[in-house]
């Protein structure tokens, strides 16, 4: 049996269920050979990845989500050269109105002044035509949400809530003592 290591916590450790138990709509069925090979880039391998906005750099594997008012789809991605698995959400910027171009570009702005382990940010962001690419890290088990369908359909340990928990808190301190409140724009990307 394996075992997940939360990024949620550094001592809770968590039983994942064996392949064959995933639903098959859960992204892992996708990921079950693909995990091993280079989830999180070194970081030499993070430099290139972080500075590459060749959209030929980067080969979209499959949707995983969409968001802001179903105009932008989220896709699990591979960048070519260095093999790093990462998260590319792009959006149609015709199809935006106004007020969601301005919270487009405050987010985008907002994400390059924030560093913390626990608030996801942009590796790179670039246009190809009238779309915009958002590339940053993939994060292997996605959302709480996602976590508890795929692998938890009978309910998490308190354990696992509390660090679940404890570790969103940290980010929002964060963004809260640098002058930002969390609001729905953040979530778009």
């Amino acid at each position: 049996m394996s075992l997940l290591d939360c990024f949620c916590t550094s001592r809770t450790q968590v039983e994942s269920l064996r392949p064959e138990k995933q639903s098959e709509t859960s992204i892992h069925q996708h990921l079950v050979d693909e995990l091993p090979f280079s989830q999180l880039p070194s970081s030499t391998r993070a430099k290139d990845v972080i500075c590459s906005t060749n959209v030929s750099h980067y080969e979209l594997q499959v949707e995983i989500g969409r968001g802001f008012d179903n105009l932008t789809s989220v896709h699990l991605a591979r960048h070519t050269p260095t093999g790093t698995l990462v998260t590319i959400k792009i959006t149609n910027l015709e199809n935006c109105t106004d007020e969601r171009l301005k919270a487009l570009q405050k987010a985008v702005i907002l994400s390059h002044f924030f560093r913390h382990p626990n608030i996801t940010t942009y590796w790179t962001v670039f246009t190809v035509g009238s779309w915009l690419w958002v590339i940053s890290p993939f994060m292997a088990y996605g959302s709480a949400s996602q976590l508890l369908k795929t692998y938890f359909p009978e309910g998490m340990s308190e354990t696992l809530i509390r660090n679940i928990l404890f570790g969103a808190v940290r980010g929002l301190s964060y963004l809260h003592q640098n002058g930002c409140i969390h609001r729905i724009y953040m979530d778009i990307m």
